[in-house]
Formats: structure tokens, C-alpha cells, sequence
């Protein structure tokens, strides 16, 4: 008899649930960097229209609206970061997939081979009883 495939599956199966939590991980990362670009997309209208009460205000926007544009373009960088990681763990994931599947298959076939031998031995067994018994009777 060929050996379980049980150990390659578990460590297969083991792989890509530690693959799934990174991706879950990334996710949130990315959720969160979306989140920061929303709200300071949120907060530009209220600091235009206070920017729009004074002189100084009008001035202290500009400085504002500077430093908002260098953070969303630092979060998008992060964001680009955030997505090439999950490309490549999507790869990853993708390959750790193919190969559970590919043991657990080879598990399948192998127990089908077990439970095929078992039944033709079972077949043989009955066969022998009945010339035994066939055999018996013929006398």
C-alpha cells in the first residue's frame, strides 16, 4: 500500500490558511488606507469654507491643501505597495490552492485503491466459498 497523504494535506491545508490571514491582513491594511484618503477628502470642504472667513485663513489653506495632496499621494503609495503584496500573495494563495488539492486528490485516488483491493479480495474470499460449496455438492 502506498503512504497517507494525510501529513501533505494538513501542512498544504496549514499553508494556506497562514496565506488566507495575510491576505486578510492586507485587506484591512488597504481598508484602512482607503479610510485616511476618505476622510481627508472629507475634511477639505470644511477647511475651504473656514479658509473662505478670513484673510489668514485664505493662507493658512493653501499650506493645507499642499499637505493634504503630499498625504493622499503618500496613502495611495502605500495603497500600490498594499496591492502589489496582495498580487503576489494572490499567487501564492493560488499555488498553495493547487497543491491541497492535488494531495488531496492523490488521497482519494489512494483510498480508492485500498477500498477497491478490499473488495476484490471480498470477492475473491466469496468466490472460493462458493467452489468450496459448489464443490461439496457435486459429490
Amino acid at each position: 500500500m502506498t503512504r497517507s497523504h494525510e501529513p501533505l494535506i494538513r501542512l498544504a491545508r496549514f499553508k494556506v490558511e497562514e496565506l488566507q490571514k495575510q491576505m486578510a491582513e492586507l485587506d484591512r491594511s488597504r481598508a484602512a488606507l482607503i479610510g485616511q484618503i476618505e476622510r481627508l477628502e472629507a475634511s477639505v470642504p470644511e477647511e475651504q469654507a473656514a479658509a473662505t472667513q478670513s484673510k489668514e485663513g485664505y493662507v493658512a489653506y493653501g499650506s493645507y491643501a499642499q499637505a493634504v495632496i503630499k498625504r493622499k499621494e503618500n496613502i495611495r503609495a502605500s495603497l500600490d505597495e498594499v496591492d502589489v503584496q496582495a498580487d503576489a500573495l494572490r499567487d501564492r494563495l493560488s499555488e498553495a490552492f493547487t497543491d491541497l488539492k492535488k494531495y488531496e486528490l492523490l488521497e482519494e485516488r489512494r483510498l480508492a485503491r485500498i477500498e477497491q483491493s478490499l473488495r476484490a479480495a471480498e470477492q475473491d474470499e466469496l468466490d472460493e466459498i462458493a467452489q468450496i460449496r459448489h464443490g461439496r455438492s457435486s459429490h
